[in-house]
């Protein structure tokens, strides 16, 4: 059996082979190739998008497919950020604190507060038996037992909080950004500085290019940061702050603004742009091979050759998506939806049978969909009469 480290590693690599599929998935090609692995777990998702990639996708069938029944509702303070789930256990970041619940049965097994403010965690990350979550508060990063929730070492930068967390299991590193433009890499195991770097603007998003830490910010400002030094390597203006960026082609980045454009960056080119589409991606987009999903105002496909829309699904809140095997999962104000990856049967834009399923939640859904041990977990903001709640929907 591959230990704990492997597993977690397995899932930072995960979606290097975008490019191929599950046997289940229908995407077509073989197996995904997961380095030390021979039977690689990933029923996980072990950071907010899922890889260090940014990739949002498992090609593993780990969720449900043909409908959905509530395994498990709970209330909870408020959404602050995307869910985590490991090893039988889904990290809830909330407005007061981190709850970390059973996956099966939602039930509290630990949460760590703010004390007498609120927490309000910005960025959950889980590697190698630890949890890592950022905060706007000191200390500004907490690495924590994921059994007890007891601290084991803490980190501040010098701005006001750290917000975006990225863990690289291969090299392995930590990184984060804060709200005054400062990147850090740190050593997961003691929370010590390797290098810290300086960027234009908030860092807002960060994913594990290849060969370098690409860097979004609130300024409008993509960066390929030296993962070995944080020397710049390029730098890209962009028409507004970064939403949502990802790194699965190994070229560059996909990367979006709030109320758009999306583009394809290349860091062969200084981060020239590839292409550019009218949509805008909400939090995080979902890679799955040539698809490339956005949900701004709703589900949208592009190609990720050219940009081109492949078909359209149905409304979306700014909830970033999710994806396992052949199913995509977005989140309208009211519903979690299912899709077929493909879009269903048709030719262009026109598609019927997309939807698979669609199942109601109190609130509204934020922050992010997760796909893991068998499940979509989401997280909702009330409001109105309604409670802010967390869902696991299984298989039916």
């Amino acid at each position: 059996m591959p230990s704990r480290r492997q597993v977690l590693a397995g899932a930072g690599l995960g979606a290097v082979a975008l490019g191929v599929a599950a046997a289940e998935g229908g995407l077509g090609g073989s197996e995904p190739y997961y380095d030390g692995q021979d039977e690689p777990d990933t029923r996980w998702w072990p950071q907010p998008g899922f890889d260090r990639l940014g990739s949002c996708y498992n090609p593993r069938p780990v969720g449900p497919r043909e409908a959905v029944t509530e395994r498990w509702a709970i209330e909870i303070p408020g959404p602050s950020t995307r869910p985590v789930v490991v090893d039988g256990r889904a990290y809830l970041p909330t407005a007061s604190a981190l709850l970390a619940v059973d996956a099966a049965t939602g039930e509290e097994l630990w949460r760590t507060d703010g004390g007498d403010a609120p927490m309000w965690p910005r960025s959950v990350v889980v590697h190698d038996e630890t949890v890592y979550v950022t905060q706007v508060r000191e200390p500004h990063l907490l690495a924590l037992d994921p059994a007890t929730g007891d601290s084991q070492w803490t980190f501040s930068g010098a701005g006001h909080g750290l917000y975006p967390l990225l863990v690289d299991p291969d090299r392995p590193t930590l990184f984060t950004g804060d709200g005054e433009g400062a990147v850090y890499a740190l050593d997961p195991a003691t929370g010590e500085r390797r290098w810290r770097a300086e960027v234009f603007g908030a860092v807002s998003a960060l994913a594990g290019g290849i060969p370098e830490l690409v860097v979004g910010t609130e300024a409008g400002e993509v960066y390929g940061l030296s993962y070995d030094d944080g020397r710049g390597r390029w730098r890209q203006d962009i028409p507004g702050p970064v939403s949502a960026l990802a790194t699965p082609n190994g070229r560059g980045a996909f990367v979006s603004t709030f109320g758009g454009p999306t583009m394809e960056l290349d860091a062969g080119r200084g981060g020239a742009p590839v292409w550019s589409a009218d949509v805008w991606a909400a939090d995080s987009f979902v890679v799955a091979g040539r698809n490339l999903f956005a949900t701004g105002h709703r589900l949208v496909d592009l190609d990720v050759r050219g940009g081109d829309k492949q078909w359209t699904g149905g409304e979306t809140t700014q909830c970033g998506p999710a994806a396992a095997a052949d199913t995509v999962y977005a989140a309208s104000e009211s519903h979690v939806t299912g899709y077929g990856i493909r879009g269903g049967v048709g030719v262009g834009g026109l598609r019927a049978g997309a939807r698979r399923w669609s199942h109601p939640v109190e609130g509204r859904p934020e922050q992010g969909l997760v796909v893991a041990d068998g499940a979509v977990f989401v997280l909702t903001e009330g409001g109105n009469g309604e409670r802010s709640m967390a869902y696991a929907l299984a298989e039916a």
